[in-house]
């Protein structure tokens, strides 16, 4: 076989279009093109790269057959003839290479990296102001427990946002460089992730339903504090969205099928129905955030600078709230609605 049909034969076998080749490679689709038509040679660093890609030996590549492993080598050592007897014989003996894909891009570890940085990052944020209102939850707060708690509420948000920020900063980073990913996941690691996050996403709803039903008790039966209560609150309240947000970013991280939607995606009815749909979760979110707008302002000029409702919770808390929220949100909403198949 020739380098073009190698080439060919390792596409097929991986159900990969030229223009997905390409990406992985980092060439134009008409550079493939090229390739498979015999008008054009890749240079060294692409052919390691597609042996990479299809785990592959340079020799079998460009010299001998790819479902045939060695066969490059001995073509190499032998005049015409040798090589047609060999490949013949071995066509007879040797069996096909498996066609299972490999993480040539990283995406495995770098997705794993990111749910955790999302998820730590806003559960980081609730933690400020948990400790924030340890500290200003008396009735009398004085200068120096404002401060305390300001410097708290402070350090929650400036640790969040140095987790939240590269990681947002990383992923388009990494969209950038990879905007198509081949879909290695196996079934099996498919059923183990969709396990994990299903628990996660169990636990994290038991927490928060937890988290009121113990504040409920603490106001009504072992009368605590608007201190203590908040504080316990918004302390349970960050390992609940911890595991909500790990548990909806890891599984729309296993979902390459929409990371690749804007490269293969057909323009049909079921897409738009997709993309009408992330919409209005969009659209959901804004409401969600207008809403706190309206309750902080409300807050603000009624001059209840830090009483909601009877909750020691400052005014611009609740843009905070309101975001950590629609993080939520969206995650759960990254679990249930699947983009349609092809």
């Amino acid at each position: 076989m020739s380098f073009r049909t190698n080439v060919q034969y390792l596409r097929s076998q991986r159900n990969m279009t030229q223009e997905q080749l390409a990406m992985l490679v980092g060439v134009s689709r008409q550079a493939v093109s090229k390739w498979e038509s015999d008008k054009a040679y890749p240079e060294m660093d692409k052919l390691l790269a597609i042996c990479d890609l299809f785990g592959c030996t340079l020799d079998d590549l460009v010299l001998g057959d790819v479902r045939h492993p060695g066969s490059g080598q001995r073509a190499s050592r032998s005049d015409h003839q040798e090589t047609t007897q060999a490949t013949s014989t071995t066509h007879a003996t040797m069996p096909p290479v498996q066609s299972a894909m490999e993480d040539v891009t990283g995406y495995a570890s770098f997705s794993n990296v990111y749910s955790l940085r999302m998820a730590f990052g806003i559960a980081l944020i609730m933690l400020g102001l948990a400790f924030g209102g340890l500290f200003a939850g008396v009735n009398q707060p004085t200068d120096t427990q404002n401060g305390l708690a300001f410097l708290a509420l402070m350090v929650g948000i400036v640790l969040g946002l140095a987790c939240l920020i590269p990681a947002v900063s990383a992923r388009k980073d990494f969209r950038r460089r990879h905007p198509y990913v081949a879909d290695f996941y196996t079934d099996e690691e498919r059923s183990r992730v969709y396990r994990q996050t299903t628990w996660e996403l169990v636990c994290g709803l038991a927490v928060v339903l937890l988290d009121v039903g113990i504040n409920s008790a603490g106001y009504l039966i072992w009368d605590w504090s608007d201190q203590v209560r908040g504080f316990v609150f918004f302390l349970l309240l960050a390992l609940g969205v911890f595991l909500l947000v790990h548990a909806g970013t890891s599984h729309r991280m296993m979902n390459l099928r929409a990371y690749n939607r804007q490269v293969d995606s057909p323009d049909d009815g079921r897409w738009d129905t997709y993309r009408y749909e992330h919409r209005i979760s969009n659209a959901i979110s804004g409401t969600i955030m207008g809403l706190c707008t309206l309750v902080a302002l409300t807050m603000l000029f009624s001059g209840n600078y830090d009483n909601l409702f009877g909750w020691r919770i400052p005014f611009w808390a609740i843009w905070i709230i309101g975001g950590v929220f629609c993080g939520v949100l969206q995650s759960l909403i990254g679990i249930f609605r699947k983009p349609p198949r092809a």
